[in-house]
């Protein structure tokens, strides 16, 4: 007769533990520290429920990916991801008072998305600070369905979005337009930077320029696609461009 072993049970861990384990490994933001990583490129996630939203108020800028669904959106390879999924992204997760994040940041660390962290407090401390937030509901998680349609003006310098005008730094533009010359072509991150005079090649000033040009680019951001280990495409649009040639 085979005796089969039964596997060891592990030792019963508290919600404390976990959230000491995951805080661990995080460098977790102020709220004043989160806004100005939000100014640099961060990307931030708020991961509360509707109903939370809509009672507490949003932050401006804040991409909404409610927690059930927080590691299908953001893992880069996952069929279900958003347009800034990204293993370079630098994420900012919030909820109300700053527990559920940290645990929500430590899996996305997990999935490879090393620069994951946390508000710390969350959106509570965030309006404590007296830092901007708007009514619930108006974030920049709820999109049209339609088509986004990206028109780049090169002698205007202009960039429109669905026939709305974009504002882009000098820089973001010159990245824009030079993604936008290659016709859909991968632009290596070496030629990217030899094109806009950035240098090393390594520079995370690319990074920023591209993660800040994703949330400008709102329901068009999906056309920017990073082709990890190696650089950036831009897509076709999803439609003419009303006017002039294809973008």
């Amino acid at each position: 007769m085979t005796v089969t072993a039964l596997r060891a049970l592990p030792e019963p861990r508290t919600v404390d533990d976990l959230l000491w384990e995951a805080r661990r490994q995080l460098d977790r933001l102020s709220p004043q520290q989160t806004l100005a990583a939000q100014r640099l490129g961060a990307l931030l996630v708020d991961i509360r429920p509707h109903a939370q939203r809509v009672l507490e108020g949003e932050i401006p800028g804040a991409l909404v990916v409610e927690r059930n669904v927080l590691e299908w959106r953001l893992d880069p390879q996952s069929t279900a991801r958003v347009p800034e999924s990204s293993y370079d992204a630098w994420v900012v997760v919030l909820c109300s008072e700053g527990y559920t994040s940290s645990l929500a940041a430590a899996s996305l660390q997990v999935l490879g998305i090393s620069r994951a962290t946390d508000l710390e407090g969350g959106f509570v401390a965030w309006r404590e600070a007296g830092l901007p937030t708007v009514p619930g509901g108006t974030a920049a998680g709820e999109r049209s369905g339609a088509p986004a349609l990206l028109h780049v003006d090169e002698p205007l310098w202009e960039v429109r979005v669905s026939g709305e005008r974009v504002h882009v730094t000098r820089q973001e533009f010159k990245v824009l337009a030079a993604l936008h010359a290659s016709s859909g072509r991968v632009l290596t991150r070496s030629t990217l930077a030899q094109m806009l005079d950035v240098y090393p090649a390594t520079t995370r000033a690319l990074d920023v320029h591209v993660c800040r040009l994703r949330r400008k680019l709102g329901d068009a951001a999906h056309l920017l696609v990073t082709v990890r280990g190696v650089g950036w495409r831009l897509l076709a649009p999803e439609g003419p461009t009303g006017g002039g040639r294809r973008d």
